[in-house]
């Protein structure tokens, strides 16, 4: 038996801390639906956490459907020394473990609104890398 050797990055929790829908009454089902995905985060060195926020739109070409969520994801570090050496778990890992989140949430809100289930498809989150970087405020008290 081998032993398992845990990550040092650990998901604590998510909050959805903004969420609207807009839907036309009569929705065809021929949606042609645009995303935009708009990651930001706060990494705080001196608490060892990450705060991962994803805001995501998803729109109809037509006007018919518009929704906006934004989703905020908790992480901790508490036993790494250096924060560089995490670079791939902010910027690759934390949007693939919150992004599952976003599609749940906006399935079962549209599925709630009386008209049918918006599933958004799976992406590869790991193409929000860059912009994720430019979007990082890092706290620390030195």
């Amino acid at each position: 038996m081998s032993d398992i050797k845990l990550s040092p990055f650990k998901f604590e929790q998510f909050s959805v801390i903004e969420s609207s829908i807009k839907r036309v009454k009569g929705l065809n089902n021929d949606l042609n639906l645009k995303y935009q995905i708009l990651p930001s985060g706060i990494i705080n060195e001196d608490a060892k956490t990450f705060e991962l926020q994803l805001e995501v739109k998803v729109k109809d070409d037509n006007g018919q459907f518009e929704s906006k969520v934004v989703i905020v994801g908790l992480f901790e570090f508490k036993e790494v020394t250096k924060v560089e050496n995490l670079n791939n778990y902010f910027y690759v890992n934390a949007p693939a473990i919150i992004f599952p989140y976003v599609r749940s949430y906006i399935a079962a809100l549209t599925s709630l609104s009386g008209f049918e289930t918006i599933n958004l498809p799976p992406i590869n989150i790991g193409l929000l890398k860059d912009e994720l970087k430019r979007n990082i405020k890092i706290i620390n008290s030195n």
